[in-house]
């Protein structure tokens, strides 16, 4: 039987980071450091406003602000499942009186840190891809119908492999974004209704000013391109008509940004690829 081939990489490279705020730091250290085990980055944002997380070659980023927990879940990998359960158990009790949750389903952690993010831990061995720790999707809860929509939009619009599977009602939206990383846009009931968040995913793309002209003839940019050759845009729309599917602010950087392959620290060791 031949071996599946993986996906085509599309006009996202690679998916760097997904943006939370918190509200106090020393409760995302307890989860995201001690919890999780991820690593502080040591060199960029050292101070008290914000702090970013690294997870091989991914990271969150937590700068202080009013939570907002979007529909839908980030999902992680780490080396040991059984040994990451003890560890968010022990500092469960430091964790008291905040929306932290931790349960065993399908072999996986279904998690909330102390603000209900919702993240879901896999161990790393069990997914395709060699980092003993990564970030290989965002999960985002969608309205029915526009799972389709949505697939239509990265398709043509973004230029990454996007396919749709399920029944009516309950389609979801599977998008390449990156070797091993995808974004899953699943059909719920009451999506719809779900509020407004502050979140954001930031991704590297290739085909950067045909993308950035592209959103722009449709009135979509949200942060225009700046000299840290990044720019914003959040809606995602119907390609025919341009009513809205579904919100979610990207982060829309170049391989030209300064951050582009940056090493990251980590206390578990990334087996970066040797040129």
């Amino acid at each position: 039987m031949a071996t599946p081939r993986p996906p085509e990489v599309g006009a996202f490279v690679h998916l760097e980071h997904v943006n939370f705020r918190v509200d106090d730091h020393r409760l995302a250290t307890l989860y995201f450091i001690l919890g999780l085990g991820f690593t502080r980055d040591p060199c960029r944002m050292v101070g008290v406003r914000n702090m970013w997380v690294n997870l091989g070659l991914q990271q969150f980023h937590l700068p202080l602000g009013q939570p907002t927990p979007f529909p839908g879940e980030v999902h992680v990998a780490v080396p040991d499942l059984g040994k990451t359960r003890a560890d968010l158990e022990a500092v469960a009790p430091e964790l008291k009186g905040t929306a932290f949750a931790v349960q065993s389903e399908n072999g996986t952690l279904a998690t909330r840190d102390p603000w209900g993010h919702a993240v879901r831990v896999h161990e790393a061995g069990k997914l395709p891809g060699h980092l003993p720790q990564s970030m290989p999707r965002v999960a985002f809860d969608v309205p029915p119908g526009a799972a389709e929509g949505i697939a239509r939009f990265y398709r043509e619009v973004l230029h990454c492999p996007a396919e749709v599977a399920g029944h009516k009602g309950a389609r979801e939206a599977t998008v390449n974004v990156g070797p091993h990383q995808a974004f899953r846009f699943a059909e719920r009931k009451g999506a719809e209704a779900a509020p407004a968040h502050n979140n954001h995913v930031a991704v590297y793309l290739s085909r950067y000013w045909e993308t950035y002209d592209a959103l722009g003839e449709r009135g979509l940019i949200m942060e225009p391109h700046s000299s840290r050759e990044q720019f914003r845009f959040a809606d995602i729309v119907d390609v025919d008509s341009g009513a809205p599917l579904f919100r979610i602010e990207h982060e829309m950087r170049s391989l030209y940004h300064p951050d582009f392959r940056k090493p990251l620290v980590n206390r578990i060791p990334v087996p970066y690829p040797v040129d």
